[in-house]
C-alpha cells in the first residue's frame, strides 16, 4: 500500500470510530450535582466506636445534664474524662 492509501485508511477508520461512538454506543453517564455540607450537626451525644461497635469514647452529657467527653481503653476503664465526676457507662 502506497502512503496516500494508508493516510486516507487511516482517516476513515478514526472517523468510523468518532461515529460509532457518538450514534451507536452507550449514553453518557453524568454526575450528580454535590449537595453541600452542613455547617452545622446537632445531636445530643457522639459515640466513638470501633468497627465491632464497641464503644471507647462519648461527647455528651452525663445524667445530670452536664457536657462531658470521656475516652474508654480496651480494659474498658476511663483513661481520660473531662466534666463532672459521675458514674456514666457507655452504650
Amino acid at each position: 500500500m502506497n502512503r496516500t492509501a494508508t493516510v486516507a485508511l487511516a482517516l476513515s477508520a478514526g472517523l468510523m470510530g468518532g461515529l460509532f461512538a457518538r450514534y451507536i454506543g452507550p449514553d453518557a453517564v453524568h454526575a450528580q450535582a454535590q449537595t453541600p455540607a452542613p455547617k452545622e450537626i446537632r445531636a445530643q451525644s457522639f459515640v466513638l466506636v470501633n468497627d465491632q461497635g464497641v464503644a471507647f469514647g462519648l461527647m455528651g452529657f452525663d445524667p445530670q445534664g452536664h457536657p462531658i467527653i470521656k475516652l474508654v481503653g480496651e480494659s474498658g476503664h476511663t483513661i481520660w474524662s473531662t466534666g463532672p465526676m459521675s458514674v456514666l457507662r457507655l452504650p
